[in-house]
């Protein structure tokens, strides 16, 4: 691995890389995290947010204002992350850009778009490489920030789908799908506090962060009341992408995939680290400023297609509901009739085969006793019973002769 610079408090230099550094600086970086979260302790896991131990709930310490957790207070916490799983869990990873515009904190859109006077804005971005179907950003530090550079991972959850539709059409209709792609769902990454430590937790519930790590402790400190969904990295990041230079560099990359004849996932063919001219060249993307209202607007409307739909779908189901009921019922009746109808013939074949079988011992019965009768004659008449009996063949083989 990689030896990286750091400054004289430890941190590492993330200024100056080239993007293929830039991208292994931050994996060091996480792996370092991973260490010394490991050694951590009186985390709200699961596990205590469950079982509501009085001991385990003192082993958390106080919250911010100076006393000590509660009962009630994980109570609290537990409906909260329920309404989170509800609200952002569907059947599918990720999360809409208006989707995560309309929910996050308000201080962090301002912080994204730098509307704020106390040093903590977002001035820049850079657009420096893809990993497959995650696009990485160099999104450079606040002036209050202690550091200088951080790195968010953007994830199109579409990829695969617009990756097929793209090959074989033509330029307008690719850039469409371009387009569409990067608004519909994404999972997102940063390496900041503010995420780690506010919105990981939201993210890894409502499946639209990308892993690892998944984060199950709850933030019992930071966010409580588990509000917002990304920080303003993440925020700036994700809107500068909505511009058509930066969509233009992630079609280049799906047309490239797309005739492609190695693996989609191979990271040795499918990872790109921009060249210096092609940041610069992306770094005119003049699509910085996020509008909250237009997105919570767009995701409202988005929201009320799907409330329709699913009355639809709700509709349409009660009435195949009631239609394959009806037809289950004249099957059921159909195939009662028809039952009976066997039975009824059954009874009948059954009773005809033992009418028939009576006639059939009637008969042998008659035969029987005229056999006996000629045979007793014939004795009568001084002929030896076998003399008789071949007699009686004798005239069995004449009748059948005529």
């Amino acid at each position: 691995m990689a030896d990286f610079e750091k400054d004289r408090f430890g941190r590492y230099v993330t200024q100056g890389l080239s993007p293929k550094q830039f991208d292994k600086v931050f994996d060091t970086i996480h792996q370092d995290r991973q260490k010394r979260r490991r050694q951590k302790a009186r985390q709200l896991t699961p596990a205590v947010l469950k079982n509501k131990n009085l001991d385990e709930i003192l082993k958390l310490g106080k919250k911010q204002v100076g006393t000590f957790f509660t009962i009630d207070d994980l109570k609290s916490f537990e409906r909260n992350r329920k309404q989170v799983r509800k609200q952002y869990t569907g059947t599918q990873t990720g999360i809409t850009h208006a989707q995560l515009v309309a929910n996050s904190r308000s201080i962090d859109v301002k912080r994204a778009n730098n509307n704020v006077d106390d040093g903590s804005g977002i001035t820049s971005a850079a657009f420096k490489g893809m990993r497959h179907n995650v696009a990485l950003i160099d999104v450079t530090a606040s002036q209050r920030s202690v550091h200088k550079n951080h790195r968010v991972e953007i994830r199109f959850e579409t990829w695969d789908e617009a990756l097929e539709d793209a090959a074989g059409n033509d330029v307008g209709a690719q850039q469409r799908i371009a387009k569409k792609m990067v608004k519909d769902r994404v999972s997102v990454n940063c390496n900041c506090g503010r995420y780690q430590y506010w919105y990981r937790y939201i993210a890894t519930a409502g499946n639209f962060t990308i892993a690892p790590p998944k984060e199950y402790v709850y933030p019992k400190l930071k966010n409580p009341t588990l509000e917002g969904v990304a920080c303003k990295h993440i925020i700036h990041a994700l809107t500068r992408m909505q511009g058509s230079g930066w969509q233009s560099r992630v079609l280049m990359t799906l047309r490239k995939n797309a005739a492609g004849e190695h693996y989609g996932d191979d990271p040795k063919k499918t990872t790109e680290y921009f060249t210096d001219d092609e940041i610069k060249r992306l770094n005119r993307n003049r699509k910085s400023q996020t509008n909250q209202r237009a997105a919570r607007a767009e995701f409202n409307r988005y929201q009320a297609r799907l409330d329709a739909l699913a009355g639809k779908l709700k509709a349409t189901d009660k009435q195949q509901l009631t239609k394959t009921r009806k037809q289950l019922l004249k099957a059921r009746t159909i195939t009662q009739k028809e039952q009976a109808r066997r039975e009824a013939a059954q009874r009948k074949l059954e009773e005809a085969t033992a009418e028939r079988d009576a006639l059939k011992q009637q008969l042998a019965d008659t035969l029987i006793m005229q056999k006996q009768i000629f045979i007793d004659a014939q004795v009568m008449a001084g002929k030896t019973p076998e003399q008789a009996r071949r007699a009686y063949l004798e005239h069995v083989k004449s009748k059948l002769g005529n």
